[in-house]
């Protein structure tokens, strides 16, 4: 693998598609310890991601809690998410959770671009797509570390 070819870098995922459930996401998500993967249109197309961290952000999270979590203490048990609302959550589909500006880089593309891609959509992770639409995985910042560390041994 040249040092520009990012396929053996990145880790196979499945992709989500419209009517994919929560659960079914963090499933897969799990299954390949990632925090999100590339939604598909009805065509096949990568067209957005589907990701735990929006997910969660977007029903778990109150607004007030990120605008003022220095001032909160560490038990506030009576707003905590309780498991009924997990199984109502988990039921819901994805599909208006979907991501569309997501960071993603070619093949042929370098370390240092994936990174400067994942920098820009304030994200810890890209996906590698080709032109063609040719879905190769995740690379996250992880793999960057880990690459660097292959160069220095």
């Amino acid at each position: 693998m040249s040092s520009k070819d990012l396929t053996g870098l990145a880790d196979e995922t499945g992709v989500a598609r419209s009517g994919m459930t929560v659960r079914e996401l963090f499933e897969e998500c799990a299954r390949a310890r990632v925090a999100g993967i590339p939604f598909c249109d009805a065509k096949g197309k990568i067209v957005g991601k589907a990701s735990i961290r929006n997910i969660l952000k977007e029903t778990c999270i109150p607004s007030f809690f990120i605008d003022h979590v220095k001032l909160m203490g560490d038990h506030l048990d009576a707003l905590s998410f309780p498991p009924v609302h997990e199984q109502k959550l988990f039921a819901k589909t994805i599909d208006e959770f979907i991501v569309k500006d997501f960071a993603h880089v070619s093949s042929a593309s370098t370390l240092t671009k994936a990174l400067a891609s994942m920098e820009a959509h304030d994200s810890t992770y890209c996906f590698v797509i080709d032109a063609d639409g040719t879905y190769h995985g995740v690379i996250s910042i992880v793999h960057a570390a880990m690459r660097m560390l292959e160069r220095n041994r």
